[in-house]
């Protein structure tokens, strides 16, 4: 009869089918148990979708008239860029339980990968996220110096950024332009822009940026200049309305303590009869990696470059630029060079619309990050922690 072979077509179609289902859970995630806490990495290739932010032409983003630049960036391509983990079945586990397992995966993968997000972890506010990262064990460091405004939130959580809504920070890596920079931050999304507002966190892989830049002789242009001078100029918030003080920068309202640490960089720093430090930071362009050994394009060339100032609407630099750079040995960075920077670092990132309750941990040498603008009025809400 007729029965007999459609059934056995149904259990084989049903057999296949099975195997089938079984094999894509198989390759497309791994489970990760750590005491009472499960996470899932994700380790399948994230099906293709159009890239969706703009950043050739895009307003108020340095050389992004040039047509070198990519013209848009768009999720991730790969699983290794960044490693997604979820929460898994740990029903019983709490905030610390998941920080203990989040060191403990991130002992073996941050490093091969440079960043991880997580989702899911039951996480509402600052608080919370300070217990998580309370349970990572690292050493959590408040660092002065940095050249962007924060808020404290916790003692060691701060807002990763003050910036206006509308305005897109290029990627970077906190506080390469310094002697003293955090080995890894910890981003929280305390509130998530709604879909189309916007407001994108840029992730950037530094070693594909160093390869790019090496092809092109670059890292080896820097050498043979003796590396990059930072210059900076911080005012005295005793006479002027913006954010690039010398309070802010060291957390101070002495003087006194501030140019004490203005002097570890730099023991020619001058101070006028207004209260402005001038000083300079000399560092290589590219360090090695403390772990792999690696050569990576590790410094704030482009971020600290006056033209990252001038193209801000918010920022005055009537009175001149906050931070400008130049090669070592003073001679100007050519603007081909310049714009050659920033096309590796875009042309190597992506763009992820977070959620709230996402975190996002890099090492920061081996991912810098940043963020699109997004539509003013809208929300969305960064916190972080550095670590040494």
């Amino acid at each position: 009869s007729l029965l007999t072979p459609l059934m056995c077509f149904a259990l084989s179609v049903a057999s296949i089918a099975s195997e089938q289902a079984c094999s894509a859970d198989s390759t497309t995630s791994t489970t990760f148990d750590h005491g009472l806490a499960s996470l899932v990495l994700m380790t399948n290739t994230p099906p293709p979708s159009a890239p969706s932010v703009q950043i050739r032409g895009r307003r108020m983003l340095v050389n992004s008239w040039r047509p070198e630049f990519p013209e848009y960036i768009g999720a991730p391509r790969t699983a290794d860029f960044p490693l997604v983990v979820t929460v898994g079945n740990s029903a019983n586990a709490s905030i610390a339980d998941y920080g203990k397992a989040a060191a403990a995966l991130m002992a073996e993968r941050l490093v091969t990968h440079g960043a991880v997000k997580f989702s899911g972890l039951p996480l509402k506010d600052g608080v919370d996220f300070s217990m998580f990262t309370e349970a990572l064990e690292w050493n959590a460091v408040k660092l002065g110096g940095g050249g962007t405004e924060r808020k404290d939130v916790t003692r060691f959580v701060r807002t990763a950024s003050e910036e206006p809504d509308e305005h897109t920070i290029e990627p970077h890596m906190d506080m390469a332009h310094s002697v003293a920079h955090p080995k890894r931050i910890a981003f929280f999304c305390a509130a998530g822009p709604p879909p189309g507002a916007g407001g994108e966190t840029v992730l950037t892989d530094m070693r594909g940026v160093y390869a790019d830049l090496s092809a092109q002789g670059i890292p080896e242009l820097f050498a043979t200049h003796g590396g990059v001078s930072y210059q900076k100029r911080l005012w005295s918030a005793e006479h002027v309305n913006h954010t690039y003080t010398w309070q802010q920068f060291f957390f101070t309202h002495e003087l006194e303590n501030a140019i004490d640490q203005v002097r570890k960089r730099d023991a020619g720093a001058n101070v006028d009869e207004s209260g402005v430090i001038t000083f300079q930071e000399v560092l290589p362009a590219t360090f090695a990696h403390p772990t792999t050994g690696e050569q990576l394009w590790f410094n704030g060339v482009h971020t600290n470059h006056r033209s990252y100032y001038e193209e801000a609407e918010h920022v005055d630099t009537s009175d001149g630029s906050p931070m400008h750079t130049v090669f070592a040995d003073g001679t100007d960075i050519p603007d081909a060079t310049m714009a050659a920077i920033r096309v590796a670092i875009w042309s190597n990132s992506i763009a992820m619309a977070l959620k709230t309750g996402d975190v996002v941990v890099v090492d920061n040498m081996l991912a810098s990050h940043g963020r699109m603008g997004w539509v003013p009025g809208n929300p969305r809400k960064v916190l972080l922690t550095h670590f040494q």
